[in-house]
């Protein structure tokens, strides 16, 4: 009996809680993903949901979980997939991983790979290999004091679970795979990595923190069926998954648009004590409004410890504008004073954010305001305005986060 119940549980539809464009939710059990439809049971009833109206997929009550697995596979699409028994020839690289099974990619599809197991002290450093443009690949090795990473350029030629195979300087070299802490392989000069290009419309992260770009999906019983964006059909059990984002193609990121107007007026209130005794030029430069980091540029934005890959730290006294063409329908952003400044004393900041000449939010935003989740329509809006001001006339902890701000692309009226 014990066993019959465990299995119903497994077998049972996964709950989830489905985010459409419009800004409305579902939630329920879901039983099916078409190309079309996406169906859920809630309260009881059988509803199918077009898949074009909807943005996210989410199973709140799935916990997270270490995969176990040491390695990890860097896409040139951005899919980052943990796994083991990594190997690579001229032609293809593949690896075993417990969310994919078997994958084999051929070496262009894939950027770089992280042989050992994450050591936090080098995240950083790992994260600027990764980024740097090279035609060359980096072998990158742990320094002997353990102190850093270090790297050579060269040519991979293969990668055992024994050796990498490295040509430098026109002499191959075998270096033991333990000693090799990851490898970035060059790429032709121009070439972007972390685009996942026109057809991959869908992103899979996984408990485990796994992150798949997918061309397509289908729900089959408790497997998700789907296409990687390097071509490989792959079957992932559902209860592995956390969020299947759809939004790719139907929205914007407010960080990655420019700004038509980016104006900082100081740091401190005129007449204040402390107003003047810092150039206008170098004010800018160090407390100008920052892209997907915080204000001293170390960090991703945080509020109350969730971490945002994208977004904006705002600085008071600033404004910034964007052009909008009536292209969006909605502004959907969470608000708040970032953690690196928020527990440091009772200040505030006020925010007002306008769509041409309306007022779409106004609110004084202090330290310990709780983040501010918001959808702002934007229907017929040509200019999106965002003031952030001095709130107590002072500029204390004034780091306003407009975190993973993105405006809703608006569809098409028939």
């Amino acid at each position: 009996m014990l066993v019959l119940t465990l299995l119903a549980a497994l077998l049972a539809p996964a709950d989830s809680k489905i985010s459409m464009l419009d800004g409305q939710s579902h939630s329920g059990p879901l039983s099916a993903i078409t190309a079309s439809d996406v169906e859920i049971t809630e309260n009881g009833a059988l509803i199918k949901l077009p898949i074009d109206d909807v943005m996210a997929i989410e199973f709140p009550v799935t916990a997270p979980a270490d995969s176990g697995e040491s390695q990890m596979l860097f896409f040139s699409d951005g899919s980052e997939i943990h796994g083991t028994s990594i190997a690579r020839t001229a032609k293809s690289l593949t690896a075993q991983t417990v969310l994919l099974g078997a994958v084999e990619a051929k070496v262009d599809a894939v950027h770089a790979v992280r042989l050992q197991a994450d050591n936090p002290s080098f995240t950083q450093q790992w994260n600027t290999f990764l980024k740097r443009d090279s035609d060359k690949d980096n072998l990158v090795v742990v320094k002997r004091d353990g102190s850093g990473l270090d790297f050579l350029a060269g040519i991979v030629s293969s990668v055992t679970a024994a050796n990498v195979e490295f040509l430098l300087d026109g002499e191959t070299i075998p270096v033991p795979s333990e000693r090799v802490y990851g490898i970035v392989f060059g790429r032709p000069p121009g070439s972007k990595t972390g685009t996942s290009g026109p057809h991959v419309a869908i992103q899979l992260t996984s408990i485990a923190g796994d992150v798949l770009n997918t061309k397509t999906i289908v729900l089959e019983g408790d497997q998700l069926k789907a296409e990687s964006a390097w071509g490989q059909m792959v079957s992932i059990p559902l209860n592995q998954l956390r969020k299947i984002d759809l939004s790719s193609g139907r929205i914007q990121f407010l960080s990655e648009m420019p700004a038509l107007v980016e104006r900082f007026d100081g740091i401190d209130p005129e007449n204040s004590l402390f107003a003047g005794l810092i150039a206008p030029e170098q004010q800018k430069l160090l407390f100008g409004p920052q892209r997907n980091m915080t204000i001293e540029r170390q960090s991703r934005l945080r509020l109350r410890g969730r971490e945002f890959s994208k977004g904006l730290c705002i600085h008071s006294r600033s404004e910034m504008q964007w052009e909008l063409e009536r292209r969006f329908s909605a502004l959907e952003c969470v608000v708040g004073i970032d953690d690196e400044v928020a527990f440091n004393g009772s200040h505030a900041v006020a925010l007002k954010i306008t769509g041409d000449d309306n007022v779409l939010f106004e609110k004084l935003i202090a330290t310990t305001d709780d983040p501010i989740p918001l959808r702002l329509p934007l229907d017929g809006v040509s200019m999106l305005t965002i003031l952030v001001d001095f709130g107590d006339g002072s500029s204390v902890c004034d780091w306003l986060d407009i975190a993973d701000g993105r405006l809703v692309i608006a569809k098409e009226k028939p």
